[in-house]
């Protein structure tokens, strides 16, 4: 992610001065990347950062280490912003208490590659929080980018990114357990995900045109009693407990969404009674 940030910042207009690295350093693809080339600094050799904004990219579980050893090194006036989605802007309060503006801006989009992930802000929606001037530079940033900023309590950060989690790590999640339940049908893995690939991109096309109860398709969209029957009755057969466990789950909010989008009442009920059956081991 910061390599993308780095890459997409420059692209954008903003000088990226320098680079600190901790460990290894950042690969030449991404320096390549940055014009003009920017500095490249180790964590430990830093004396001062002078740059107007500074970004932080840790993961969670080192930030606020690495945000209290830092902080005395960013010149006073400037801003500071992390880039955790789940970690608030109070993992800075040691910067924040030296006269800096501190804040967090998240991209609410998923980077497997930096410089491929350059390209993916555009459009992306980011969640900003912190002080007046850090959320400003924030905004900035995201304009710059292309991106939509909107604004959430820092209290509710955890709260926001389990969200994220479970549309896209756990959308990877699930499209893996649909890729084994498929290859128990005699498919090669790599087959697998190929044909369910584009039934995937037609359902994420969906929910970008209609609400969601409107996008849910297949037997629980239509409240079929016999097709959930014959996929629990299937599972059994073939020994995939964990998968059935996934699809009971989400078969049951699946037909939350049924309801809200007018489904036939006396039908939805009879699939939740069976799907509670099975989840409490019945067969």
């Amino acid at each position: 992610m910061g390599g993308a940030l780095a890459i997409a910042i420059s692209r954008a207009g903003f000088e990226v001065e320098s680079l600190v690295y901790r460990t290894a350093r950042p690969a030449q693809k991404i320096v390549a990347a940055i014009e003009p080339p920017p500095e490249i600094i180790q964590f430990e050799r830093i004396n001062s950062l002078n740059s107007e904004i500074v970004l932080l990219t840790a993961v969670d579980t080192e930030l606020p280490g690495i945000a209290d050893q830092i902080a005395p090194k960013i010149k006073s006036g400037s801003v500071l912003l992390h880039a955790s989605g789940a970690l608030s802007s109070d993992v800075l309060r040691s910067a924040a208490s030296g006269g800096i503006a501190t804040g967090s801006i998240h991209p609410l989009v998923s980077v497997s590659d930096p410089v491929v992930g350059a390209d993916n802000f555009s459009g992306a929606y980011f969640c900003l929080e912190g002080d007046e001037s850090a959320t400003a530079a924030a905004r900035n940033i995201t304009a710059a980018l292309g991106g939509n900023a909107f604004f959430i309590d820092k209290a509710f950060k955890p709260l926001y990114h389990a969200s994220a989690v479970l549309a896209s790590g756990h959308l990877v999640a699930l499209i893996s357990t649909a890729v084994k339940t498929l290859t128990a049908c005699g498919i090669a893995p790599f087959e697998a995900r190929n044909i369910l690939l584009p039934l995937i991109k037609s359902s994420v096309a969906n929910l970008a045109e209609q609400l969601i109860p409107a996008a849910l398709t297949g037997p629980f969209a239509r409240s079929d009693v016999d097709a959930v029957t014959r996929h629990l009755d299937a599972f059994d057969k073939v020994g995939l407990e964990a998968e059935k466990d996934i699809y009971i789950e989400l078969g049951l909010e699946a037909l939350r969404v049924a309801e809200a989008g007018g489904g036939n009442p006396q039908n939805i009920e009879m699939i939740r009674k069976i799907m509670m059956f099975a989840r409490n081991g019945h067969k």
